[in-house]
């Protein structure tokens, strides 16, 4: 194959594997608002019950439709992962597609896909406000966080015997803590429009306050678990990696997209979440969340990269 084709599917592979955790993570961040965990975080069910619906409505539908995309997704990877071995004009056989699919690799896409089907069903379930679409939901969403190694590092010799759980629980907790902002922006605040006054102020800081303590949580747990990643795969001299070697400088990129992330979380953490109680600073949160979502987007990418290449040592 030349280089510009190579190139260009190469190109388009990570574009693919990037839409795919975009829409993994809005998965995750979606089931974090079933009615059931978002009740007993909040009370909004009991303070404002119409407001928790809709916001738990609004959550599953998003789910849906990030589903449907890890759907469509999922396969198209798999299509540009067969084209790999395909020289140019060369067709598509069957025996090519059975015997990528035997491998361990060919497993995981099974998984991918199927777990993928499974979420549209179970968020299409939720947004009716079936309490069994949202255990649908989590059972989906967890499965698919297990499995997204499965056609990478994790499940290769150099992960060790615990690289495929570490993975599955960076993207875990990856998930809840971008995935959580992503519905928080995009699903929970907007919903407060109909809100006036003191009302809305309230909601909206009982909204980021339950955000704000998930994220506590998950962001250092994201953070750790892939320091662990990092030394499973290229050793405790890992830092050396960084400019030597093409995964160490993807590497590296991840970890300047991962420290913008820390430090606007932080920020909307010490600074802007307390201006909410003096009602001024709801845009502020707006704009910086927005912003730290983009380089969560910038890591993803980076993410989506060092999947598929080659660790120092390996490339041929």
């Amino acid at each position: 194959m030349n280089g510009e084709g190579t190139s260009l599917l190469d190109a388009g592979f990570a574009a693919a594997r990037w839409g795919w955790y975009v829409a993994l993570f809005l998965v995750l961040g979606a089931g974090t608002y079933a009615p059931s965990l978002f009740g007993a975080r909040t009370a909004l069910d009991a303070a404002e019950p119409d407001l928790a619906r809709r916001i738990s409505t609004g959550a599953a539908r998003t789910g849906f439709y990030a589903a449907l995309a890890l759907v469509g997704l999922t396969f198209l990877r798999l299509r540009l992962q067969l084209q790999t071995f395909l020289e140019p004009g060369e067709p598509l056989t069957r025996e090519l597609v059975t015997a990528v699919m035997g491998t361990t690799w060919g497993t995981g896409w099974l998984g991918q896909a199927a777990l993928s089907l499974l979420a549209i069903p179970a968020f299409a379930w939720a947004r009716r406000g079936g309490r069994g679409g949202w255990t649908l939901a989590h059972a989906a969403g967890g499965g698919l966080g297990l499995v997204a190694g499965a056609t990478g590092h994790a499940v290769t010799q150099v992960g060790g015997r615990y690289g495929f759980l570490l993975d599955a629980a960076h993207v875990w907790a990856g998930g809840l803590w971008l995935g959580g902002l992503a519905l928080l922006l995009g699903s929970a605040l907007p919903a407060t429009r109909a809100l006036q006054g003191d009302a809305k102020r309230q909601v909206i800081r009982a909204l980021v306050a339950d955000y704000s303590r998930r994220a506590l949580l998950v962001a250092p747990a994201a953070v750790l678990l892939g320091g662990w990643l990092a030394v499973s795969y290229l050793g405790w001299r890992w830092p050396l990696e960084l400019t030597q070697s093409s995964y160490g400088r993807l590497l590296g990129l991840k970890l300047l997209a991962l420290v913008g992330v820390g430090l606007l979380g932080a920020w909307n953490w010490r600074v802007v979440q307390p201006g909410l109680a003096r009602g001024d600073n709801e845009h502020r949160l707006l704009r910086s969340g927005a912003t730290e979502l983009l380089f969560g987007a910038l890591l993803l990418a980076a993410t989506a990269a060092l999947v598929a290449t080659a660790l120092p040592g390996e490339e041929m």
